[in-house]
């Protein structure tokens, strides 16, 4: 239960277990299950994350609100996510009533926000790092710090890290628009000077929403550099095998060729016959690698 008397309004359930979950909607009088559908005395439920310690935690919280003059439910099945003395300060900061479902529900929302900004805060920290490690095997191509692909291992499992959080976050930003959405409907049904500012609550979820699907974008863009980069670096090790072949080509064809059992070689008696021979392979070794260099090839 809620440990806070001054928000009468609100009861803070815990359940750790589906069968805790139906006995405390059996002892409430009240149906728990989380409906799509966001129908007055219906719950929701609520992807919540938070950072904790330099962890991202994540957890489902189910949300069951309606009119003001009924209490606000909540059940949080995970880590606790709610936190009722910042709420209270908030309420009291505000000049709202704590007596208020809506204006309890009103302040958790923003608060349950404000930890999803926060993960995001963290998630813009990682891809900031992972950028500057691509950037700097980037530059190193071409010198004698060049690395190989392999490097690489640790950024990508780097972004596929910051994969999970990121859509978690996103998740947690569509569910609390929803509750808000409901707050709203449920907030307009009661007397205009009474009504509390939900649209300032569904313009602030709007802005992290954009910012988070920004972040995606990112992370997403971010990827496919890393993965271009491998490929540039394995197309360098092809240009490098191209380069051999094509020197070594001429040779192995000379080779060949006084490799084989003819009976009669008049070349091999001429003067300077050896000095000719190297002569032609080495001419035949610079013009390959000159027509590879003249196409652009070893840029």
């Amino acid at each position: 239960m809620n440990p806070i008397p001054e928000l009468s309004a609100w009861r803070r359930l815990h359940a750790s277990s589906p069968e805790a979950l139906q006995a405390l909607g059996q002892h409430h009088g009240m149906d728990l299950v989380p409906q799509m559908a966001a129908r007055p005395g219906a719950a929701l439920r609520i992807r919540c994350a938070r950072v904790q310690e330099g962890q991202v935690l994540v957890a489902d919280l189910l949300w069951c609100a309606s009119g003001d003059a009924q209490c606000l439910y909540t059940v949080e099945t995970g880590y606790p996510m709610l936190r009722p003395g910042q709420a209270l300060e908030r309420i009291q900061a505000q000049g709202l009533s704590p007596d208020s479902a809506q204006a309890i529900a009103l302040v958790l929302l923003h608060q349950l926000l404000a930890q999803a900004s926060l993960v995001l805060d963290r998630i813009d920290e990682g891809l900031a790092v992972s950028m500057q490690s691509l950037r700097a095997f980037q530059l190193a191509v071409g010198t004698q710090g060049t690395r190989g692909a392999q490097d690489l291992t640790d950024v990508d499992s780097h972004l596929s890290m910051l994969n999970r959080p990121l859509s978690v976050v996103l998740q947690s930003l569509d569910d609390l628009a929803r509750a808000a959405s409901h707050l709203r409907r449920v907030a307009w049904r009661g007397p205009v000077g009474d009504r509390l500012p939900v649209d300032g609550l569904l313009a602030e979820i709007e802005g992290v929403q954009r910012r988070g699907r920004f972040m995606l974008e990112r992370q997403r863009f971010h990827r496919r550099a890393a993965e271009e980069t491998v490929a540039t670096s394995d197309l360098n090790v092809t240009k490098v095998f191209s380069v051999l072949w094509a020197a070594f080509i001429p040779g192995t064809a000379l080779i060949n060729w006084y490799g084989q059992n003819f009976r009669v070689m008049p070349e091999l008696s001429w003067e300077g016959s050896l000095w000719m021979q190297l002569l032609a392979v080495l001419v035949l070794t610079a013009i390959p690698v000159w027509m590879v260099k003249q196409s652009g090839s070893l840029r």
